[in-house]
């Protein structure tokens, strides 16, 4: 028999013995990337404050579709028609804005912006490119392809 020590932290505590300036974050995801390295995303927590003029507070069916266990869009009834309609999500910016970028299409070994967000609408398992901000998860499929993308630019 080998003998064996075992040592069991909450992410919280690992965290916090790394980084303790973090100070009180709402959410933790710990991992381990492809090449070996730790990889720690951190969400502060939400920040109370009074809202600009012409901003609002979300309404309940957007708070449920931040929700990662949300239902995807076709299970539920259509918004009425009368909701003024959003713009782009920041991880749909942030994925068009890549798109645009010619060595990011190079990286997907694509030559135009349409094949680059057909071939991230792929790599980050969604249906349409908007769908990258319905869910936590979506947003973190992103994250890892541009993880990808900045250890292939180093490479």
């Amino acid at each position: 028999m080998i003998p064996v020590e075992r040592y069991m932290f909450t992410v919280s505590e690992v965290v916090a013995a790394i980084l303790p300036n973090i100070g009180r974050a709402r959410e933790l995801e710990l991992r381990v990337d492809a090449d070996g390295y730790v990889v720690i995303d951190v969400v502060a927590p939400a920040q109370r404050a009074e809202h600009p003029a012409g901003q609002r507070e979300p309404t309940e069916d957007e708070v449920r579709d931040m929700r990662p266990d949300s239902p995807p869009a076709s299970d539920r009834p259509a918004k009425s028609e009368q909701e003024p309609a959003s713009g782009p999500g920041p991880k749909e910016t942030e994925a068009r804005g890549l798109c645009a970028l010619p060595l990011f299409r190079a990286f997907l070994e694509v030559k135009t912006e349409e094949a680059a967000l057909k071939v991230l609408v792929e790599r980050c398992h969604v249906q349409r490119i908007e769908d990258l901000d319905r869910t936590r998860s979506n947003g973190m499929n992103l994250r890892h392809v541009v993880e990808e993308f900045e250890a292939w630019k180093i490479t």
